[in-house]
């Protein structure tokens, strides 16, 4: 549901965290010793290949995240359009894309993103890696795309660690933040199809040079590992024809009730507010507003056009029930149960081996919720290896980053996955 949270000292951290390739032994834990080795998951073959006529006629300015009305034809993953833009890592290109992507509905909608690829020479087929972003916050200003452009989306020392390995990296907006109407922040399902579909687009783009059978990975922390986590279960099903390698996802909210009851009246319940917009907009006929005061609409309406920071201070010790008629939990009801478990992790079997980890002093999404989830995918067969941080939600974050590199080069390498189930 959330990312990593500003501190005081995190920028002197991630300046000195930024790894170069070839640099990146990976982490000894007590439970990467104990991990047993498996079989490697096998590459399906991919996807025919799908051209993207409109590139060139994308729109100026901020219309450019405005998508054409009927969407024109073609299949979840194919571009609408695309226009390159000054790069905000050294030694990549950089290309804004608007793609096609799947609702929880089924229904087919745009999805804006950022295409990276390092200028260096790759020995092979250069992989690709779908980077699931923690929270940005709630008005279009937010996407990341937006943000990389301005030089204030504070995750791209994670997405340069992955452009140092000489990987190309395809980063989601989500649906409905950059484009229009509220973005489906915490909807895991919807989020899942945005960051495949981006993998796919990525392997489009006109002048990038990527393959669409290079070996594909995905990262993502706080909201993005759940975003990865759902990317994970559904991509059997939904894009068995991505040749996808692994997944690592961390801080994950796996059970949003879990996280909705930690961070209710907390300095964090921004995020809270936030999924209540989000679920509200991927499930309209559900009405799972309508429990809202007047006064808890203009918050709600105020909270849809911050970023984070500006709504964590602004909401910080609020409750859900502070905006509610007679004071009610609506989380607590059916027809907002239905729609919480729907998106919970860990009722779908990924196909692929997985990476988890969390911080055992993560005050926003509790330890307990990713090592349930570990415990629910081993009982699948899953291969999966858990490692746990010591820090908090911030640090842990940083700290994995070695390890998440590490682990995503065995994989496109086609080393077996270990796993501590």
């Amino acid at each position: 549901m959330t990312r990593r949270l500003h501190h005081p000292a995190r920028f002197l951290l991630l300046a000195v965290l930024v790894l170069p390739a070839g640099a990146l032994p990976m982490l000894a834990t007590a439970q990467q010793a104990a991990a047993t080795t498996v079989r490697a998951a096998a590459r399906p073959v991919a996807e025919p290949p799908a051209t993207a006529k409109n590139c060139a006629s994308a729109p100026a300015g901020n219309a450019f995240y405005v998508p054409p009305d009927p969407l024109p034809p073609g299949q979840h993953g194919d571009i609408i359009w695309c226009r390159p833009v000054t790069s905000p890592a050294p030694g990549a290109r950089a290309w804004q894309i608007l793609y096609l992507s799947t609702t929880v509905s089924g229904a087919r909608t745009a999805v804006s993103g950022t295409v990276l690829i390092p200028t260096v020479t790759y020995p092979g087929t250069r992989p690709v890696v779908a980077y699931a972003s923690g929270t940005q916050g709630w008005g279009d200003q937010c996407a990341p795309s937006r943000e990389m452009t301005t030089g204030s989306y504070d995750e791209q020392f994670a997405v340069d660690n992955l452009l140092a390995q000489g990987w190309a990296v395809a980063v989601t907006d989500y649906p409905g933040l950059g484009t229009p109407g509220d973005e489906t922040y915490s909807v895991g399902i919807s989020e899942g199809y945005a960051v495949l579909d981006a993998l796919r687009a990525a392997t489009l783009l006109p002048g990038g040079g990527l393959s669409t059978t290079a070996p594909m990975g995905i990262e993502g922390y706080s909201q993005g590992g759940g975003a990865a986590g759902w990317a994970a279960q559904l991509q059997p099903g939904y894009a068995p024809g991505l040749p996808l390698h692994g997944v690592a996802m961390g801080g994950t909210p796996a059970n949003l009730q879990a996280v909705a009851a930690n961070i209710n009246g907390t300095a964090f319940f921004a995020f809270l507010g936030g999924a209540a917009l989000g679920f509200n907009a991927a499930y309209p006929a559900r009405k799972l507003l309508s429990d809202l005061t007047p006064a808890g609409r203009a918050a709600l309406a105020q909270l849809d056009t911050m970023c984070q920071e500006q709504a964590l201070a602004t909401y910080a010790g609020k409750r859900i029930q502070d905006y509610t008629a007679g004071g009610i939990n609506p989380i607590n009801e059916p027809r907002w149960q239905t729609v919480l478990n729907a998106n919970d992790l860990g009722t779908i079997k990924p196909r692929v081996p997985l990476l988890q980890y969390h911080g055992l002093a993560d005050e926003v999404i509790p330890w307990s919720v990713e090592a349930a989830l570990h415990t629910q995918w081993c009982a699948m067969g899953v291969t999966t290896l858990f490692t746990t941080y010591p820090g908090d939600h911030v640090a842990t974050h940083v700290q994995a980053q070695p390890q998440v590199v590490s682990w995503l080069h065995a994989r496109f390498a086609g080393t077996p996955a270990p796993s501590n189930c």
